[in-house]
């Protein structure tokens, strides 16, 4: 369990939420689990971050 799920457990909630069956709730947090995709933008800031820090090591010869 993370931090914020613990910490939204002992939160005080003044409504109730719906009780949930065995297979609503595995699927609840199966779905809580998945990581988010990678969107087209971030992977270009992450090759372009990658690229510039081996130019300025020198693993890269200009």
């Amino acid at each position: 369990m993370d931090l914020q799920s613990l910490v939204a457990a002992h939160m005080p909630n003044r409504h109730r939420p719906t009780q949930m069956g065995a297979s609503a709730e595995d699927r609840y947090y199966r779905n809580q689990i998945t990581l988010p995709r990678l969107r087209l933008r971030l992977l270009g800031l992450i090759a372009t971050t990658a690229g510039a820090t081996l130019l300025l090591a020198g693993v890269i010869k200009a």
